[in-house]
């Protein structure tokens, strides 16, 4: 029997990245900067990884996209991408993977008691998730959700280790909180393997079709509509 084949997309910020697994391995990844996402720009590296590997999009069994939070641009190219090949092979199975989840998969061999996962969510907030072990594993303990830097440090469990993009934005200094290595902030296309995988052994598949971005909160812009919405109904 061959072994499964899956691929990983990470468009969710700055730094992209696709990954190649044959079985529970992971055999290849491509990184790329996404501060331009373009569609093309993905596609063309899938199409390279995939070759490099004797492979064509047939022959995928599984992909593993991450799902957010993330940009707002950067997540519908990956998910777009990955509902169109979906679409395109009848036998492909999807995992929408949590962006957070994928961040905390960088801190899998660091020394930490409790982990969170920092995202810039503007306007002053920052959306945080916490993680912790079970059974050698690392899960979600909460959030993520969005608050103040200051909300968040009022409620963390300590000691704590941050991790996570939100760090270069958000002032989160505190005597029993410590900030990981720079290597570990960013989502890569093996942490969204990596995560993909176990998600796809435990059978949680999501529809092609019902692929959707996870946002702690809408777009400004269409919170903006929103309001504007609510004023003219009052007026």
């Amino acid at each position: 029997m061959k072994p499964n084949v899956s691929i990983a997309i990470e468009t969710s910020c700055r730094a992209g990245g696709v990954a190649l697994g044959r079985g529970d391995s992971l055999a290849a990844t491509i990184a790329f900067d996404a501060s331009r996402r373009h569609a093309t720009q993905l596609i063309s590296h899938l199409d390279g990884l995939l070759r490099g590997a004797g492979l064509r999009p047939g022959d995928v069994d599984e992909a593993y996209v991450s799902a957010g939070p993330g940009s707002f641009t950067g997540l519908r190219v990956g998910l777009t991408v990955t509902r169109t090949l979906g679409q395109a092979v009848p036998h492909l199975r999807c995992v929408a993977v949590p962006t957070a989840l994928a961040v905390a998969e960088n801190a899998r061999d660091a020394d930490w008691k409790h982990l969170a996962v920092i995202m810039d969510a503007r306007e002053g907030s920052i959306c945080a998730g916490l993680f912790e072990r079970r059974g050698g594993r690392i899960v979600q303990a909460a959030g993520p959700r969005v608050l103040t830097p200051q909300e968040f440090l009022a409620g963390a469990p300590r000691p704590l280790m941050l991790i996570g993009e939100g760090l270069a934005y958000s002032d989160l200094t505190d005597e029993k909180v410590q900030i990981g290595d720079s290597s570990l902030h960013l989502p890569t296309a093996e942490g969204v393997w990596r995560v993909g995988r176990r998600m796809a052994q435990a059978g949680q598949f999501t529809d092609c079709k019902r692929l959707l971005p996870i946002y702690v909160r809408q777009p400004k812009v269409l919170r903006q509509w929103q309001a504007g919405q609510t004023g003219q109904d009052r007026a």
